[in-house]
C-alpha cells in the first residue's frame, strides 16, 4: 500500500460464453482501488489494531527468560499487573488486585516491563515496553471497527513520527501506512512544512519513508503561501535528482507522485530529463514511475488528468520489463485506442517475455471495439500452436509484479 494492487488477467479463447465470463472477471480485477497509503511499504500491525483484535490487553513484568517450544516459537512467562481498558475518554490502566501469571509469545528475548495482548487463535503475545511507550498507547486514539475514523484520529500520530523511541515512531508510521489516502490528505495540517522538507532531503532518512514524505511534500505544496509551494517543489526536485548509491531506491514512487500533486503536468519534462522513459533506465525506478501513475489515476483531481495518465503510460508500453503491466493498466484505464499498438507487441516483445502474449489476449478480449476480434483472429492465424499456448497460459495466475 495506500496499497495499489497489481492486476492479473485470466482470459481464455474458447466459446463465447466462457470468453464473456472471463472478460467480466478481468474487468472486476481492473476495478481495484487504492485504499491504503501506496508509498509507505510493508509495516507491522499498529498497536491500536492489535488492541482492537485482542480479548485482553495488559501490562506486566517478565518472570523467566524465553524458551522455544516444539514449533520453535519463543515463549516467556509474565506476571500481569494491570489491564488496559477502553473508557469514554480513551484508554486507562487498571491495576489488578493480584498478579496473574501467563505465558506469551515473544519475538526477541527481553526482561522487564511488557505490553501483552491476548489474541484470538494465537493467545498471549508480548512486546518490550517502557513508561514512554505505555503512555503513548494509553493516549493514542483507539481504532474502531469502522476503519474510516476521520482525519482527527490520524493527525494525532503525526507528532510521534520522529520520536526517539523506535517502537513509537514505527507504530505511528504504521498508522499512516495503513490509512486511506484521503485520511492522510485530511491530516496534512498536522505536519510542520519545514520538518517535512528537511526529512525529504535528509540522506539519513530511512529509505522506506522517502515515498511517504514525498507525498506529504506534494500535499503541503498547496498551502496558501507561495513560499510553501516553491519550497516543497524544490525539495521534491532535489529528491528526484539525487542519485542513490544503488538501484534499490525505495520511495521514488512517492516522490514522483508528490511532484504530480505539486506541479501537475510540468512533472513530465523532469522525468524525461532523468531518463525514466528510456529502455536502459533503471527497471526499479521505472516501476516506481508506473506506481506513481496508478496513484494519479485514482486521484486525478489532486494530480494530473486521467487522459494525461493514459498518454504517459502508453510511453512505457515498449519498455520490455514493463510491457505486461502496462497492458493491464491500459485495460483498467479502458484505453482501447491502444489496441493496434498492443497487438503489434505480439511479434516483438511477445517473443521475449512468456507473460506478454497471454496479457495481450486478455486485453483484446476485454476491448469492446470490433477490431479487437479481428486482431485476435489475425494473431491466431499467424501460428495456431503459439496462440493456443498463450491461451492456455492465460488460464493460470501470473506471478505478482515487483513492487
Amino acid at each position: 500500500m495506500i496499497s495499489l494492487k497489481n492486476i492479473i488477467s485470466r482470459m481464455m479463447w474458447a466459446s463465447l460464453q466462457i470468453s464473456l465470463f472471463i472478460a467480466c472477471c478481468f474487468i472486476f480485477f481492473l476495478s481495484s482501488k487504492i485504499f491504503a497509503c501506496p508509498f509507505c511499504g510493508p509495516v507491522e500491525t499498529p498497536i491500536s489494531y492489535t488492541i482492537l483484535r485482542s480479548s485482553e490487553a495488559a501490562v506486566g513484568e517478565s518472570i523467566t527468560r524465553p524458551q522455544a517450544d516444539t514449533q520453535g516459537q519463543r515463549r516467556q512467562s509474565f506476571s500481569l499487573l494491570s489491564k488496559i481498558i477502553l473508557t469514554s475518554t480513551g484508554r486507562s490502566l487498571i491495576p489488578l488486585d493480584s498478579s496473574v501469571d501467563i505465558e506469551a509469545a515473544v519475538e526477541t528475548s527481553f526482561s522487564g516491563t511488557a505490553l501483552l495482548f491476548n489474541l484470538p487463535a494465537t493467545g498471549w503475545t508480548a512486546i518490550q515496553a517502557d513508561e514512554m511507550l505505555i503512555g503513548y498507547v494509553l493516549q493514542a486514539p483507539p481504532a474502531k471497527q469502522n476503519f474510516l475514523n476521520g482525519p482527527n484520529r490520524l493527525a494525532w500520530f503525526a507528532r510521534w513520527l520522529e520520536h526517539s523511541n523506535a517502537i513509537i515512531s514505527n507504530d505511528a508510521y504504521a498508522e499512516y501506512a495503513l490509512a486511506p489516502f484521503q485520511e492522510v490528505q485530511n491530516s496534512v495540517h498536522a505536519f510542520d512544512l519545514n520538518l517535512v522538507i528537511d526529512r525529504l532531503t535528509d540522506p539519513t532518512l530511512p529509505q522506506q519513508r522517502r515515498g511517504f514524505y514525498g507525498l506529504l511534500a506534494g500535499l503541503l505544496s498547496h498551502a496558501p503561501s507561495k513560499q510553501s509551494h516553491k519550497a516543497c517543489t524544490n525539495a521534491l526536485i532535489e529528491a528526484l535528482e539525487t542519485k542513490p548509491s544503488s538501484d534499490f531506491q525505495t520511495g521514488l514512487d512517492g516522490i514522483i507522485a508528490g511532484l504530480f500533486i505539486a506541479i501537475g503536468k510540468k512533472t513530465l519534462p523532469l522525468l524525461k530529463r532523468e531518463g525514466l522513459f528510456r529502455n536502459d533506465a533503471s527497471p526499479i525506478n521505472q516501476r516506481h514511475l508506473l506506481q506513481a501513475l496508478r496513484f494519479c489515476w485514482e486521484y486525478p483531481s489532486d494530480t494530473i488528468t486521467r487522459n494525461r495518465v493514459i498518454s504517459i503510460t502508453r510511453e512505457l508500453l515498449t519498455v520490455p520489463h514493463l510491457s505486461r503491466e502496462v497492458i493491464v493498466d491500459l485495460s483498467r484505464y479502458q484505453d482501447w485506442e491502444s489496441c493496434d499498438s498492443i497487438a503489434e507487441i505480439w511479434d516483438t516483445l511477445g517473443t521475449e517475455n512468456p507473460f506478454i502474449r497471454p496479457t495481450i489476449i486478455g486485453y483484446l478480449l476485454t476491448c469492446p471495439l470490433e477490431k479487437s476480434s479481428v486482431k485476435l483472429t489475425e494473431l491466431r492465424n499467424k501460428n495456431i500452436k503459439t496462440f493456443e499456448e498463450a491461451r492456455q497460459a492465460a488460464l493460470m495466475p501470473f506471478p505478482a509484479a515487483a513492487p
